[in-house]
Formats: C-alpha cells, structure tokens, sequence
C-alpha cells in the first residue's frame, strides 16, 4: 500500500512576499496611469501631431479621358466626355442626427433636379441600410444639368461657415465619370466599334484598346509634423488618339447608297468597301447592316418589340453578335467571274498563256463527268485572255487555269492571300476557304478558275484585287492611319505596309487595260462614270446549299483612273429582292452610283471628254 505525499502548506514568509509582489505591480500600474493622463493634458497636442504625421491617406483616383476616334479629315467620330450622375445615400438621408441637413438635401434636390420627392422618398426607404445608390433617371449629366445643384451646394457651404446653424448638402452628391459618345451615330459602326465598361467592343475601340485607354491618376497625402496636409498628385494619363483611314463624307454616301438600294430593290446582304490601292487605306467600308454606337444593344432595327421580348439572354446575345459583326471581314461567300483577273493574272505573269494566246468557246464542255458551260450558254468563239475578261468567258478561264496547272494555281493563290487572313487591325476576320493543292483535280481547277467552289472574303478580293492593279504590290489592309498622344505627338505613322509582290508591272499593266476594256465595251458597261475611265470586272455566283437554290451573289470590284488607280471598290449584293437575280447589271450600276459621287471628294477628276 502506497503512501500518501502531505500536502504543502504555505508558510508565513512566502505569502508576506505574494502580497508584497502584488503591492508592487499595482503601484506600478497607477504610476503608469498617472503619466499618461499626465501626457494627454500636458502635451496631447505634439503627441497627435506625430500620429497624424505617421498617417497617410489616398484620395479617390483621377480620371484619364480616353482617346478619340478621328478620321482621316479630323472629324471626331469618338470621343470621350465628362458626365454627372447623381448619387444618394438613404441610410445618412435617414439618420436622425442628421434630419436637418437630410431635409434640405432631399429639396435641393428635387428642386434642381426636377425629381419627384415622392418617388425620392420611396427609394430612400426603400434602401434604409444603402449607402450608395444611382438615381437611375439623373445618370449621365451634362455640367450645364448639374450646374444649379454645384451652386446651391457651395452656397450652403459657405453659410453654414458663418453659422454653424444652417444645414448643409448631406447625403446627396454628384459622381463624374467619362461617357463614351459617338457624334456620328452608326456612320462607320463596324469599324470604329464602341465601348463595353473601360474596354473596347468591336472595331477600332477593341483592336486599340490599349493605345485608346489611358491610366488613372492618384492623389496622396499626408500631416507633417505642424499638422499641414501635404498633397503630392500623380496625374492622370489620357489615352492616344487614333487617326483612321476613314473618309467620313466618303462613308457617309457609301452608307446613303446601300440605304436607297435597300429601299429600292432589296436583298439578304449589300455590302460595299472603298480603298487606296496604293498603300492598303480603307476609305470606307460598311454594308446594310448597322446599329447606333450610342445605343449598341438596339435590336429594333431587325426585330420587332414583340419578337425581342420573346427572346431569351442567349437569343439575344446571338443575335446583337450578328448585329455587330463586320460583314466584309466575317463573312465568306463563292466570290464568281470577279476571281477571273486573277487566274488571267497568273498566267500572264507564268507565262503559260500570253497577249495573243487563242482558245475556243463552243458555249459548254464536258470536264470529268460535269458538263459546265458559260453563263447563259453563250458561244463566245474565239477568245483571248483579254476577251475572256471583256466577255467574262468560263470556258476561256476554264482553259487558261488548265493551262497553269494546279501546283501553280495553287501557289497563286496563296500569293494572293485567299485562303488566309489578311492581317487587317480589326478582330474577327475570317480565313475563308480554297482548295489545296492535292484536291485541284480537273473538276476543282476549272470551277475555281470562274470564282465557283471556293470562299473568300470582301477584303481578301479586295486587297488582292489592288495588287493586280497597282503593279503587283500588296499591301496590308487596315484602317487606321496614325496614332497620337495627348501632346499632339505622333506615337505611330501607317504609311502603308508592303508585304510582297504578286505579279509584275508589266503583267499588272495588262489587267489595267483588259479591265479597262471591260467596262468600256465589255459585261461593265454599266459601271461607266461620265469623265473618268473606270476599269473593273463583274461577278455572278450562283449560291448553294438547301435554300439556296435560284439565289445569287453579283458584285463589281473596279477602280479609277485606269493609268494611274487611285480608288478601288468593291460592291456585293447578295441575293437581289428580285425575279431573276442572276445579272451582274444590279451591281455594276450601284457601283457607278457611288462612283460617281465619291470621286471628286477623294480628289480624283477625270477627263470631261471620257465617255460614260
């Protein structure tokens, strides 16, 4: 059995010393109290002092102006400007401390505002706990709106210096921030794009975003050691201008054209672009479909209000997706005979056929087990490379791609870009679709060689199209000219960006002249502009697929003056509201309209004395 330890008891002396020890640290602690009371009474004000210098604050951020949108005239086609929204915080509105001040801001308010107090009131007790709410109705305020409520807050200000007494502006405040405005509404949508937030959506405003956003500035403060605040500013940055390459006057009558051929005859698409075959500067692009910049989420435009509100959130986003998207880059058709030069342009360049190079069309032909024949069946006879452009020949184009043979067919085709993207500064472009070498098998070479069975886009034809033209130099697309900074300063010059040669001078002098020829007697008559010599091929694409028989695509891509091309076009109107829409007729007269009026506003003046 094991023995219990006794237990200790404390003695006398060590329980004198706990008493003692606990004396001690409660004389210690009233001594400290004692000090500190002493030092807030004695010498409160150099303690606080050198907190306060210890402290720092930031202020809100400063705004930076994002950039502006111009084109290649100056005129401002995007520009940033400041805005007022007015802002209320219902729990301080609802403070009973502050029921004075909340009066006199809730009238305020609604006398300069024109606001309904009792709808003011509703939403201020309807938010009790809020301390920061939009007034929907008032977002968006000009200074000239907002000028009457800074007044009578600043008056209120200085009275209540004087007197303590008088209320003040509490609760209630104006925000300003920079509202994206587009001056020239939907002119030019799809290329110059508007802003979603601070980032850019669509055309230039996305591709730039970047160069066009700016950064914000803070201010940053501090007490020194006398009590001062002492400020330091980081300015704001503002965002670079961007110069495009877009003629707004050209634009705008490219833009009244489509509207009248809407209205006039109708179709599924129309679309057209105008550009410098000298550097790759688009002057105007735009087809039927478009939408106010200022309101980019519209959808009235193509859908009923009945229609929309049936529309879920993803219907909708497909279909403002659509509304958005730049036809010329984004969509691939089946471009037809306006893909002749090309062809006609390899093989001159090849050497695979020449000037005086002969080949018969008997109207029809047999190639594998298709029978393909010209348009309309038409017996062209005795045809030249020149004739088959003038007349627009399949059977002609059929041999000469025979001709070139497919490794070469192909390897032009690349030359000229189909088949890839072009690079232009816009998101979004599309590849478009050819053949590869190993399927241009007999059938394939000879539908391809008339635009047939292969897809491209509008700015692929194009900028191909001023290379055959310019003497064979191809230059990248793209729609801005230069960019600029808040000093005025040019950040970046694009003067034109050489990418290679296609074909050569003296092969690019032939299809100037054969082009020429086909307006002036040839399937182009009617793109004749009275005083100038226009040059241009036509195209008629029948278009496939289940609902899409009977339907054509006809274009024009065309330029003038013939010697010296200084404006290209290129015209498409996809499936004419009418009975028979295979006639290339539709577009060439389009084209000689908006020819016509864009030609002496780019400068170009032709001869008086040159037939229409």
């Amino acid at each position: 059995m094991r023995r219990r330890r006794p237990v200790k008891k404390f003695s006398l002396k060590m329980k004198k010393t706990l008493i003692a020890v606990m004396v001690a640290v409660v004389i210690i602690f009233i001594a400290l109290l004692i000090r500190i009371f002493y030092l807030i009474e004695t010498d409160n004000d150099n303690y606080t002092k050198k907190v306060l210098s210890q402290q720092t604050y930031v202020s809100s951020n400063i705004l930076y102006k994002r950039g502006e949108i111009r084109d290649r005239n100056g005129t401002v086609m995007a520009i940033s400007v400041k805005v007022y929204d007015l802002v209320i915080s219902p729990k301080t509105l609802l403070d009973e401390d502050n029921k004075a001040n909340s009066e006199f801001s809730i009238q305020t308010a609604v006398s300069c505002f024109g606001l309904d107090r009792t709808e003011l009131e509703q939403l201020i007790n309807s938010k009790p706990d809020s301390q920061y709410q939009v007034i929907a109705d008032k977002k968006g305020m000009t200074l000239d709106e907002v000028s009457r409520f800074e007044e009578a807050r600043e008056t209120a200000k200085e009275e209540a210096r004087k007197d303590d007494t008088k209320p003040v502006i509490s609760g209630i405040w104006l925000e300003e921030r920079y509202a994206r405005k587009y001056p020239m509404g939907e002119t030019a949508c799809n290329i110059i794009g508007f802003v979603d937030g601070d980032h850019g959506n669509n055309g230039i405003e996305e591709y730039y975003n970047t160069e066009l956003t700016g950064s914000y500035g803070r201010e940053y403060g501090y007490f020194d050691s006398e009590l001062n605040l002492q400020r330091t500013v980081m300015p704001a940055v503002d965002g670079n201008n961007i110069v495009s390459t877009i003629d707004a006057n050209v634009q705008r009558i490219v833009e009244n054209q489509i509207d009248k051929l809407k209205t006039d005859m109708g179709a599924e698409n129309i679309a057209v672009m105008v550009m410098d075959p000298n550097n790759g500067e688009i002057l105007a692009m735009s087809s039927d479909t478009r939408y106010d910049l200022n309101n980019p989420r519209n959808l009235s435009a193509m859908f009923t209000e009945s229609e929309i509100e049936k529309m879920s959130d993803e219907e909708k986003a497909t279909a403002l997706n659509e509304l958005w998207k730049t036809f010329s880059i984004s969509h691939t058709y089946e471009p037809g005979s306006t893909f002749k030069p090309f062809v006609v342009a390899a093989a001159l360049d090849e050497a695979t056929t020449n000037p005086n190079t002969t080949y018969v069309c008997n109207g029809k032909t047999q190639v594998g087990e298709y029978e393909i024949g010209c348009a309309n069946r038409i017996v062209h006879g005795i045809v030249t490379p020149k004739t088959i452009l003038m007349e627009s020949c399949n059977l002609g184009a059929i041999q000469v791609a025979a001709g070139l043979g497919r490794k070469q067919f192909y390897r032009y085709m690349n030359l000229y870009g189909f088949g890839q993207r072009t690079g232009i500064d816009l998101n979004r472009e599309e590849k478009g679709i050819i053949h590869d070498e190993n399927s241009l098998n007999t059938v394939e070479l000879a539908t391809s060689s008339f635009g047939q069975t292969q897809n491209v886009t509008m700015v692929q034809m194009l900028s191909a199209f001023c290379s055959l033209i310019n003497g064979g130099k191809y230059y990248e697309p793209h729609v801005v000219k230069e960019i600029i900074n808040e000093q005025n300063a040019v950040v970046k010059s694009e003067r034109g960006k050489l990418v290679k040669q296609t074909i050569t001078e003296h092969t690019s002098s032939l299809i100037r002249d054969y082009l020429k020829e086909t307006v002036s007697s040839g399937t182009a008559v009617p793109a004749q502009v009275k005083g100038y010599d226009i040059g241009g091929k036509t195209g008629t694409a029948e278009k496939h697929g289940a609902d899409a028989e009977g339907n054509y695509i006809v274009s024009f891509i065309g330029f003038a003056p013939t010697d010296v091309p200084q404006v290209a076009i290129y015209v498409l109107i996809d499936q004419p509201a009418v009975e028979d829409q295979s006639h290339s007729t539709y577009a060439t007269e389009f084209a000689s309209k908006i020819m016509k009026k864009i030609l002496p506003f780019l400068g170009v003046y032709g001869d008086t004395k040159s037939a229409e």
